[in-house]
């Protein structure tokens, strides 16, 4: 499914989460890159170097401790997964310098850590691999340091807001499920309704529009015969309520394995799938979340 994994690291926790989940994903001939992005040690209080407290290590450079770290992680995975490139790069820039990696091994999954430490701006906190998720033209994996890394992906939610980038988000999530012979939910969620019904009181959407779940259900399952291969065992579910909040209960109730969402969807209020609510997911998921960012698709022929 993968010849080239990229797994950026800063050595944190949710570094080694990040190349567990790769170590687990890739295929024997996919080949996993660990690359770490050296940035100014006068402005980075955890360089490498800071990472190593004894006295010897402060006469040594960036770029030794770097080689040493990496390798030492490349060791503890190579019982697993033995075809494990090491590589650094020196650059102030860490998005920039991430993804041009990425293009150079020609990756196409990008795994990282999505917390680092605290009070630091480091690659794996929210701002830089967010930044990351929104610009890379690869899909990319993200999982928390204490979120749950499946040791075989069996269930994938997929979140949709029925976009023409959730129908992407969809299309990989069968792809996946196909790969590792995993079950799939396709899940809508209705936000609460924000029109009155009276003055004093507000009601669900489902009372004041007659027959939208049935119609939701049906495009529901027009989505799955038109995307989903009938091999994959799949369903769909609609729920109501916050659309972030309900995407994570939903994970964490069916113990999904992986959560498959889009950067952003159309533009507009009345669109969720925007870049706040995937970010939120990502934020807080009890799972990995692959996301993919919104780019122009070629009509895909019928799997069946």
């Amino acid at each position: 499914m993968w010849r080239n994994i990229l797994v950026p690291t800063d050595f944190s926790g949710a570094a080694r989460q990040a190349l567990q989940l790769a170590v687990r994903l890739a295929p024997q001939d996919c080949t996993v890159h660990l690359l770490h992005v050296i940035t100014p040690t006068e402005s980075d209080p955890y360089s490498p170097v800071r990472l190593r407290p004894e006295a010897q290590a402060r006469e040594r450079t960036p770029e030794e401790v770097t080689e040493e770290l990496l390798h030492q992680l490349s060791d503890e995975v190579a019982a697993e997964h033995g075809a494990v490139a090491r590589a650094w790069r020196r650059a102030s820039d860490v998005v920039g310098a991430v993804l041009d990696y990425a293009d150079t091994v020609e990756a196409e999954l990008i795994v990282l850590g999505t917390h680092g430490r605290r009070g630091l701006q480091r690659f794996l906190l929210g701002s830089v691999a967010e930044t990351i998720v929104r610009r890379a033209s690869v899909p990319v994996l993200t999982v928390r340091e204490h979120a749950r890394v499946p040791e075989a992906i069996q269930h994938i939610l997929v979140p949709t807001d029925f976009s023409e980038d959730a129908r992407m988000a969809l299309r990989e999530a069968a792809r996946w499920a196909a790969h590792f012979r995993a079950r799939l939910t396709l899940l809508h969620v209705l936000a609460p309704a924000v029109i009155p019904v009276s003055v004093t009181e507000m009601a669900a959407v489902y009372e004041v529009m007659p027959g939208l779940q049935e119609r939701i259900q049906e495009e529901l399952t027009r989505w799955i015969e038109a995307e989903v291969p009938e091999t994959v065992s799949s369903d769909v579910r609609i729920e109501e309520g916050p659309v972030d909040l309900t995407i994570l209960e939903q994970a964490r109730q069916e113990q999904a394995d992986l959560i498959v969402m889009a950067t952003h969807g159309r533009s507009g209020v009345a669109r969720w799938l925007l870049g706040s609510v995937t970010e939120r997911v990502l934020r807080q998921a009890p799972c990995p979340v692959l996301t993919l960012r919104h780019r122009e698709l070629p009509p895909e022929p019928s799997l069946h």
